[in-house]
């Protein structure tokens, strides 16, 4: 029992270490990995591997061209633009949490969204300006709904259960 208890320790220090655990999955290589596309339907943004991690790129349609939007070592993943089509929110595990944070896509300037020890993934923009995303803010997955500005942070519904 105790060398059970050490190897989840061990193994859950790993996981923390690690960040998201998919991405460094063993077995088929990951490309082009969670596409979507822009709100004028001529781009797609995905995640795929750098050279240090999983970096965020965009492919315009008509022409084949990619530009890489990010470049560090850890990983970004899971994109969403916004409705503008100028920005899109991602999950990384930057500052050895996983949160998320926008790229202006005029300056490849980018803004952390949230700062919680949580894990936020998942994110989306809706069409109204409101990011959705999963956390685990309270040692349970739950949905949250933000604005870009990091304001106005709401917990949506418990779930509700029917017998």
């Amino acid at each position: 029992m105790k060398r059970i208890i050490i190897v989840a320790i061990i193994g859950g220090i790993l996981f923390l270490l690690g960040g998201c655990s998919l991405l460094q999955q063993k077995g088929p290589t990951l490309e082009n990995w969670e596409p979507t596309l822009s709100p004028d339907n001529t781009t797609i943004a995905y995640a795929s591997p750098g050279e240090k991690g999983f970096e965020l790129f965009t492919r315009v349609l008509d022409t084949g061209k990619v530009t890489q939007l990010t470049e560090n070592e850890v990983d970004d993943w899971a994109p969403s633009w916004s409705p503008q089509g100028d920005r899109i929110v991602f999950s990384s595990n930057r500052d050895k949490n996983v949160d998320l944070y926008i790229i202006d896509l005029s300056t490849l300037a980018i803004t952390r969204l949230t700062t919680h020890d949580g894990e936020d993934i998942n994110p989306y923009w809706a069409t109204n300006d409101k990011i959705l995303f999963n956390s685990n803010r309270a040692d349970k997955w739950r949905m949250y709904m933000i604005d870009p500005d990091g304001n106005n942070l709401t917990l949506i519904g418990e779930q509700e259960t029917t017998e």
